[in-house]
């Protein structure tokens, strides 16, 4: 049982850490909308600098919980309203539209843009003598 509870705990862990690092790539990325970019710290600011808190902060480890816990519900949300494909390919997955509907092989014989962490070049075998 108490492995269970910590195989669960541990991920939790892990899928907290994978959005926030997906959080992260998504805001270097320039196909997700500035407005989005903008709008998730400024909600996550203007609630820890807010007043009125859900739980007072007098209260010795609950009053932090609170503000951890807006983060991560902001962190979730700008991933869901970032777009699909982009949050799809960081995540090394399919987009939800590939393999479906007519124009999928048509799609699949366009060439993917380059990537700019991969050099592509041509190579030859040299043997020495």
């Amino acid at each position: 049982m108490t492995q269970a509870n910590s195989e669960k705990n541990n991920n939790v862990l892990q899928d907290i850490w994978q959005n926030l690092q997906l959080a992260f790539r998504l805001y270097g990325d320039p196909r997700v909308s500035m407005l989005l970019k903008t709008m998730a710290p400024v909600v996550a600011l203007a609630y820890i600098i807010m007043p009125i808190d859900l739980l007072p902060d007098f209260i010795p480890v609950l009053g932090q919980l609170d503000e951890v816990a807006i983060i991560l519900l902001l962190v979730r949300l700008f991933i869901s309203l970032a777009p699909p494909e982009v949050v799809a390919e960081y995540r090394g997955e399919a987009p939800a539209s590939a393999g479906t509907g007519a124009g999928s092989q048509a799609k699949s014989n366009e060439p993917k843009p380059a990537r700019e962490d991969v050099i592509d070049a041509d190579f030859r075998v040299v043997k020495d003598a």
